[in-house]
């Protein structure tokens, strides 16, 4: 009884350990896109009701994402350019959704000018059809003390 009892719980974190793993190399070939910036492609890994908080504070992405900004009166600021790299990645996956946090360290090219950043990012990733596919996305600035 034990053995089928061990056995079932190492089935249960094996599934697991390979949803996160699948999700990461998602993630993975995701920025491989960014950092070329084929926005179409990076696209193809979000739902169509994708949302994203931006880590220049500004108005939550939404597939309106200009009128939104106009509403606020806000000005959307995408870096011309990102060169980022994933780490400490960590994912907890239930069923068929997952939270998803890690870092992005690298560089934003902005009006020419290149900045060195490190956020965090948070995120929740759903699975549908047999696909995994990112829902929101919440990125802010790592803050030395």
């Amino acid at each position: 009884m034990i053995k089928i009892i061990i056995a079932g719980i190492m089935l249960l974190l094996g599934v697991t350990a390979s949803a996160n793993e699948e999700i990461k190399e998602i993630i993975e070939e995701h920025y491989g896109y960014i950092n070329v910036a084929d926005y179409a492609g990076a696209s193809t890994h979000h739902r169509s009701d994708f949302t994203m908080y931006f880590p220049d504070g500004g108005p939550l992405w939404e597939s309106d994402y200009e009128s939104v900004a106009n509403r606020m009166n806000a000005t959307p600021n995408f870096p011309e350019s990102m060169n980022l790299l994933m780490s400490n990645y960590d994912a907890v996956t239930y069923d068929d959704w997952a939270i998803v946090t890690f870092y992005l360290s690298g560089t934003h090219t902005i009006n020419g000018e290149v900045h060195n950043v490190v956020n965090r990012v948070s995120a929740v990733w759903i699975k549908e059809a047999g696909e995994w596919r990112e829902a929101h996305h919440h990125e802010s600035p790592l803050l030395p003390n």
